[in-house]
């Protein structure tokens, strides 16, 4: 009985998407897989879904139908969701940044749109922050992430003078599929996605595109194959050849044709996300971005993204690479490899030290349109273990792009 009750609650969980729940409920912001990982008695409660109040470890939440979320940015406290359904677990992240005391608090807004791309449809949530006058910083997350990831260089760059874009993919549980052919991951999706979103706010010009791991990918296909991007940063990007655990195509294919089926992924998905986690060390919350990120992994071009970087360099588009020296998922060789193909020479290749010195000290000798920078100290999230250092390179290459223009 104990057995059944458990295989029951998994494929539950794992099957029924959270849109079938805002569908019933009227909650326009209940979007995430209902997470069997970190599974909470508060999905259960009926005033969740009614609209009453409800506790969680911060205050009380009224949950309303919104299409636009409030949320609140403190350095070294938490973003906090007001208007949220605690279960997702959005309201709750810890931040650790070093930013000055003037941008030590910002006040953003999640919003949505719903775009038609490619003959489908989806409801896309971003954040867009500054004056809108402002150089636009269009930042792209990796698989699995969402704009969580730009939050702790978010307010330096506003107060620097950016008009700050955080946009989510589908897939991640903030932007979702609603009709149409079924989101493929794929860079070129996304690409047109990009495209489709930049359209809707009116902006025929990004003067920075930030990529991140995995968006890499659609990041230099913008960038090769638009006139919409003038300058692009890539932060440890997925490229023109195989990662770490992305040599392993046959495991890959394994887990694929183990998890295509919900009810698959609800008996075998934990096991197998416990065992990719520990070896990997992504830190995955969930089974179905565990899938997504799978599922996307068998999209990368490596050869077309090895032409997009040479396509860039032609181009002469201003371009910084950011690099980490202790990257578990992309390893260093890689994105030296990126500096190599995008032109950056030796000599325009600073590194940002241990001791947090940079070498060679003399950065003023460095191309402010081409140079990499590598962190000794540093993982695959530079923007969050350097935010400081990271948002002071994007607003000094973002004036050089602006200057040269």
């Amino acid at each position: 009985m104990a057995c059944r009750q458990l295989f029951c609650r998994r494929f539950f969980q794992s099957h029924v998407s959270s849109n079938i729940l805002a569908q019933h409920s009227g909650i326009s912001n209940v979007r995430r897989p209902l997470s069997y990982i970190k599974f909470t008695s508060c999905i259960l409660q009926p005033s969740i879904f009614v609209g009453r109040n409800h506790n969680c470890r911060n205050q009380t939440h009224s949950v309303k139908p919104l299409n636009v979320i409030n949320w609140t940015y403190q350095t070294h406290r938490s973003f906090h969701l007001h208007s949220c359904c605690c279960c997702q677990q959005i309201g709750d992240e810890k931040a650790t940044t070093s930013v000055n005391s003037d941008t030590a608090k910002v006040d953003y807004t999640l919003r949505e749109t719903v775009l038609n791309v490619m003959g489908a449809k989806y409801r896309v949530s971003y954040v867009d922050e500054g004056d809108k006058s402002d150089p636009v910083v269009l930042c792209l997350h990796g698989m699995p992430a969402c704009h969580k990831d730009f939050l702790s260089i978010l307010p330096a760059l506003v107060n620097g003078g950016a008009r700050v874009i955080l946009l989510n993919f589908p897939g991640i549980g903030y932007s979702w599929h609603l009709e149409g052919p079924a989101f493929d991951y794929s860079h070129l999706t996304k690409a047109k996605l990009v495209e489709a979103f930049l359209s809707y706010l009116g902006i025929n010009k990004v003067n920075m595109l930030v990529s991140h791991s995995s968006s890499g990918h659609s990041g230099m296909q913008l960038s090769a194959n638009t006139d919409l991007i003038q300058g692009v940063t890539f932060i440890c990007p997925i490229a023109h050849l195989p990662h770490g655990k992305s040599k392993q195509t046959f495991s890959r294919d394994v887990m694929y044709y183990l998890l295509k089926l919900p009810i698959m992924r609800a008996v075998l998905g934990p096991l197998i996300l416990s065992v990719f986690r520990k070896v990997s060390k992504m830190p995955i919350p969930e089974v179905e971005y565990f899938y997504g990120l799978i599922v996307e992994s068998k999209t990368w071009n490596w050869k077309q993204a090895e032409a997009d970087l040479k396509t860039i360099n032609a181009k002469a588009m201003p371009v910084m690479v950011l690099a980490a020296h202790r990257d578990p998922i992309v390893q260093l060789y890689i994105s030296k490899g990126v500096m190599n193909l995008l032109g950056i020479s030796q000599g325009n290749r600073l590194t940002y030290s241990k001791d947090n010195v940079w070498q060679p000290v003399e950065k003023g000798n460095v191309n402010p349109l081409k140079h990499g920078v590598i962190f000794e100290k540093s993982s695959h999230w530079i923007q969050k273990s350097h935010p400081d250092v990271v948002a002071d390179l994007i607003l000094n290459f973002l004036k050089a792009i602006n200057d040269h223009r």
